[in-house]
Parts: C-alpha cells; sequence; structure tokens
C-alpha cells in the first residue's frame, strides 16, 4: 500500500481508538491543548511533562517564557496527551519525532510519574521516536519504568560544566550523579549521549576534554553539541554567579528584547570541540534529533544537516506514491521527482495550495526527505 496513504489511515484510526477511551470532557481537554496544534520543531514534536522547573540553572531562558520555578505535573492524563498529538496534523505515527524536556526537567520530583507515563503511553499509541533530555540521575527504578516505553529510547544527559556545576547548576545533581545515571542507562540497552548543551564560551570549551575524559569513564562515547540562547536576563544570571560573559556579548549580534531568545555565534567552538571528540574515538552529532535517529537505527535528510543514519533504512517512496497522494489531496500535479534526500513536487500553475505546509511536513517525515514545492511556468 501507498506508505502515505497508510500511515494517514492508521492516524485516523488512532484518533478513533483514543476517543473512545475518553469522555466528553476528557476530548474538549485535549482538544484545546497546544500538544494538538503545535507544529514540530527540528527534534520533533516537543512534549510537556511539567509546568517549570525547579533546578534554576542560570543560563536557562524558560523563565524568560514565562515558566515558574515551583514545577507541577503536565494538566493531561497520559491517554488526554496521546489523544491531543493523535489530533495534532503535523503528527505522524511511527514517524514524528518526540522530545521530551525541552522546556522543564522531565524527572523533578514533582514530574516523574506524569513524564513515565507519558513516555509510555504516546509510545504504546502512537510508536513515535522518543528521546528525552535530563539533568537528573538516572536510577535502575526509572529505567525500569521507562523500558516500558520505548525501548530504543534516546538519553540525553546535560553536562557543559564540572567545575562552575554549583553556582550556574544549583538545584541539579552534580556531573558525577548523572553520569552515574548515564552508566546505568548504557547497562540497561538504552542508547545515551552526552548532551554538550549550551556550549558556553570560555567555559565548556576550557573544561571539553576533562569531561570527555570522565564521559569515557562512564561508557558514554556519544556527544551532542548545541549552541547557548541568550535571553534579556539570563546573561544577568550567568554574570550574578560569577562566569566572565564577555565573551557571550562578543558573540551576539544584538542585545535581545524582552521575550526575545538569540543564539550566540557558536560555529567554531563547536566545530572545534567535535574535532577533539572525535579524535577521541566518541561519534558526535550536530543536532539532538541526529542522535535519536541513530538510537532508532532510522534514516534522516529533513535538513541540511543530514543525511543522517543509513540509507539502507530509508523509506521506499516512488513518484507514483506522491502523485496519488496529492490527487487525494485535490492537487493538480506537473511532475514529480524522488532522490535519496528530496522530493520535488511541480503543480500545474493555478492548483490549489492551501494546506501546502502541512502537506509537506507529513510528506517530509514519512519520506525522511526534504520535500519542496514550486508552481509550472
Amino acid at each position: 500500500m501507498n506508505p502515505f496513504i497508510e500511515l494517514l489511515e492508521l492516524k485516523k484510526e488512532i484518533i478513533e481508538e483514543l476517543r473512545g477511551e475518553l469522555s466528553e470532557e476528557s476530548v474538549a481537554k485535549a482538544i484545546r491543548d497546544p500538544h494538538a496544534f503545535r507544529k514540530p520543531r527540528q527534534c520533533g514534536i516537543t512534549i510537556h511533562t511539567g509546568i517549570g522547573c525547579s533546578y534554576m540553572c542560570a543560563y536557562c531562558y524558560i523563565y524568560d517564557m514565562g515558566f515558574p520555578a515551583m514545577p507541577k505535573p503536565y494538566p493531561l492524563s497520559p491517554v488526554e496527551l496521546a489523544y491531543s498529538l493523535a489530533l495534532n496534523p503535523y503528527v505522524i505515527p511511527n514517524k514524528t519525532l518526540a522530545a521530551y524536556g525541552s522546556v522543564t526537567e522531565p524527572f523533578l520530583k514533582e514530574t516523574v510519574d506524569r513524564a513515565i507515563e507519558y513516555i509510555v503511553s504516546v509510545y504504546k499509541y502512537l510508536k513515535l521516536p522518543s528521546q528525552v533530555s535530563t539533568k537528573s540521575s538516572l536510577s535502575n527504578e526509572l529505567l525500569k519504568a521507562l523500558a516500558h516505553g520505548d525501548k530504543c529510547l534516546s538519553i540525553l544527559i546535560t553536562l557543559i560544566t564540572l567545575e562552575k556545576h554549583g553556582v550556574i547548576e544549583r538545584g541539579a545533581p552534580s556531573p558525577m550523579d548523572r553520569l552515574e545515571g548515564a552508566s546505568r542507562a548504557l547497562k540497561s540497552g538504552f542508547k545515551v549521549a552526552l548532551f554538550i548543551r549550551p556550549v558556553i564560551p570560555e567555559l565548556t570549551d576550557r573544561e571539553f576534554e576533562k569531561i570527555l575524559n570522565l564521559a569515557e569513564l562512564y561508557g558514554v562515547r556519544e556527544v551532542v553539541l548545541g549552541s547557548l540562547r541568550v535571553t534579556h536576563t539570563n546573561v544577568l544570571r550567568m554574570k550574578a554567579a560569577g562566569l566572565d560573559v564577555s565573551s557571550i556579548e562578543l558573540r551576539l549580534s544584538r542585545k535581545p528584547k524582552v521575550g526575545e531568545q538569540l543564539a550566540i555565534y557558536s560555529a567554531d567552538l563547536k566545530s572545534k570541540l567535535m574535532k577533539l571528540a572525535v579524535e577521541r574515538g566518541f561519534k558526535v552529532f550536530e543536532s539532538a534529533c541526529a542522535a535519536n535517529i541513530s538510537a532508532h537505527n532510522d534514516y534522516c535528510a529533513m535538513c541540511s544537516k543530514g543525511p543522517c543514519g543509513s540509507f539502507e533504512k530509508a523509506p521506499k517512496v516512488s513518484s507514483d506514491e506522491v502523485i496519488e497522494l496529492l490527487l487525494t489531496e485535490g492537487l493538480r500535479v506537473s511532475r514529480v521527482s524522488v532522490s535519496r534526500t528530496r522530493i520535488a513536487v511541480e503543480l500545474d500553475k493555478g492548483s490549489r495550495r492551501k494546506s501546502i505546509g502541512v502537506l509537506k511536513a507529513i510528506m517530509s517525515q514519512i519520506s525522511r526527505r526534504a520535500v519542496e514545492f514550486s508552481e509550472a511556468p
């Protein structure tokens, strides 16, 4: 069967199944929730396990987004969350990457039970390739619970400093505790990568070799690098914690406005750290989603950083299957070409263009390729 149509039909079946398990009140609650319509980021659809975070890391930007320092579990039940995600037009069963931990620490004492329930429920119904980023120390009990969900779960352990963690990550477990948890996760069969995000200039780069030495001792051999995002207050918090922020400010194109996040220039730093890690035999990922693809033995060429993974795992897609999908969407097709990394669609002049954005995202996720639309001259 056409893989596009097959997965869209599966999505409808999952929606009906979940709808049958919920009350009218729960259905209305799930429909209103942002998980039902939020567009996925590059790392996938971000799933919130809680509201707020008590770790209060100086470099964190969530407090500028209005999230509190007093965390509480996200208000949806596990089935309500799965239903909300199933309704999201961008989310495709088996294909959309799921990312836990984007705006909170998922394994806080206030939210750990909800996080486990979400990870298990979302995988049960939607089979989304899942990833969680954390600063917590993962216990054997927690890892055993997580194994009821995605057994290929990609786990990212955040570690950006050894010397200054006590002042800029005051509420978080120590790097040693995190790495001990990483070791337990590896022994439990999970894929684990060191999440060097954010790379803080004149801090993370100076300590990088020490961080790699310690990670190696605990068996972690994969690294994800990520840039620092600056807000109008987190740079002040870092300065108040005793960091020299002059190198951070020099790497900003301008000062961020209130409520704005600006990534600093860090290509040179990331390139330097990547080279050091590769020379040490570490597998390095430029993005979190690449680690997720690797953990699931998958393939992806949706963005310019790819292709990631093995092409042997690339979904088989034909031009005829693309055309069939587009015709069911009421589009008039002039030409379609499919390559290892790209699907190019040329529509007849004047063909309906409504909802092309959603359709493009759906096609890209299912095919694991970049998708481009143009109009015939």
